[in-house]
């Protein structure tokens, strides 16, 4: 399995899967075909085979059908009997309460993902 890089865009974010276990998302989500873009996210987190993941979720901004495709991979990450661990750090500006709450929402939404929440100075 190799790794998925994908560079961020206007509309974008930054996109680092690595096979070993480190998944990052970073920047903004405001793509109006969300369903493409994830697809492939969800595709390549849907056949890992390893037993700790550590997904850290940057993303000063996400619409709402970047929202649902994105809990439609954690769902995937959460769901796959193969991961044993699966932590997700969660950034969030000190002030922007909104997002710090999308996170809360998708933490209960998901059955073994374990959050940790982080205060970013800047994302």
């Amino acid at each position: 399995m190799k790794s998925l890089v994908l560079e961020p865009a206007n509309y974008t974010p930054r996109v680092i899967f690595k096979p070993e276990g480190d998944l990052s998302i970073k920047g903004r989500s405001l793509m109006l075909d969300a369903v493409s873009f994830y697809r492939p996210l969800i595709e390549w987190a849907s056949q890992l085979c390893i037993q700790t993941i550590n997904f850290s979720i940057e993303l000063d901004y996400f619409n709402t059908c970047s929202s649902r495709k994105l809990l439609d991979l954690l769902n995937v990450i959460d769901n796959n009997n193969n991961i044993q661990e699966f932590n997700v750090i969660w950034g969030f500006e000190p002030d922007d309460e909104e997002t710090l709450e999308k996170g809360q929402i998708f933490e209960e939404k998901l059955r073994n993902a374990r959050f940790q929440y982080k205060a970013l100075s800047e994302i």
